[in-house]
């Protein structure tokens, strides 16, 4: 693998007071953690963080083609992040759920790259789909008017059958997090129908906000 530059550690590092202030839905009792740093709008070449975040997000329609081997690539390179900031003998106990995308599995686009990183973390991890869309929808960055937490929550549901046994520690495991929305609606959502449980968030990278940049631009990679 190439050498990275330090945009990216494998080394976890806490959203703390001062990056919460990049993500605008994130208060004080949010514990999300994080890897790289993306820096929007930088592109490709800005950072050896911004490649593995474009590199993973690259669509399903790009399979059979030389670009492919780098979504493979630095799916591995997330996994194994998270790989080491998870404590073996906490597999048991702790229940790994992917964001789930905008799109539906009926969709030729839809992505579980999540889903495929949590899988490849260990054999032993529980890893669980209890988070699905109601219906098809515009990702965010899409939409005239962005969806707040509330709003996005409502077009999620609980996917029933994968509930038992209750989980008892929730990892939420997304690519980027941006304002914080998807987080806190994905979060609100399993608190409602595992009351008490804790909830916390594993990013491979937090978009960090360039603060002379066109607030627009801020949330153009929340997938939800």
């Amino acid at each position: 693998m190439p050498t990275l530059d330090a945009s990216w550690s494998p080394q976890i590092r806490k959203i703390g007071d001062l990056e919460r202030q990049d993500h605008w839905y994130l208060t004080a009792e949010h514990e999300c953690y994080f890897f790289g740093e993306y820096t929007a709008r930088g592109g490709y070449s800005h950072s050896s963080t911004n490649q593995i975040i474009i590199n993973i997000k690259k669509k399903p329609s790009l399979r059979h083609t030389q670009q492919w081997q780098y979504k493979v690539r630095d799916m591995s390179r997330v996994a194994a992040a998270i790989r080491g900031a998870i404590n073996p003998q906490s597999y048991g106990i702790v229940t790994l759920v992917p964001i789930p995308p905008s799109k539906l599995r009926t969709d030729p686009e839809y992505d579980p790259r999540m889903v495929e990183i949590a899988r490849l973390v260990s054999p032993s991890a529980n890893v669980r789909e209890l988070i699905e869309p109601i219906a098809a929808r515009q990702p965010q960055h899409e939409r005239e008017q962005r969806l707040d937490p509330d709003q996005l929550r409502a077009t999620l549901t609980i996917v029933e059958a994968q509930c038992a046994p209750a989980p008892q520690n929730i990892i939420l495991i997304d690519d980027v997090i941006t304002t914080g929305c998807s987080f806190v609606a994905c979060r609100q959502l399993l608190q409602d129908r595992f009351p008490g449980v804790p909830v916390w968030g594993i990013f491979a990278a937090r978009r960090a906000v360039d603060r002379f940049a066109d607030f627009e631009a801020f949330g153009s990679l929340d997938d939800l």
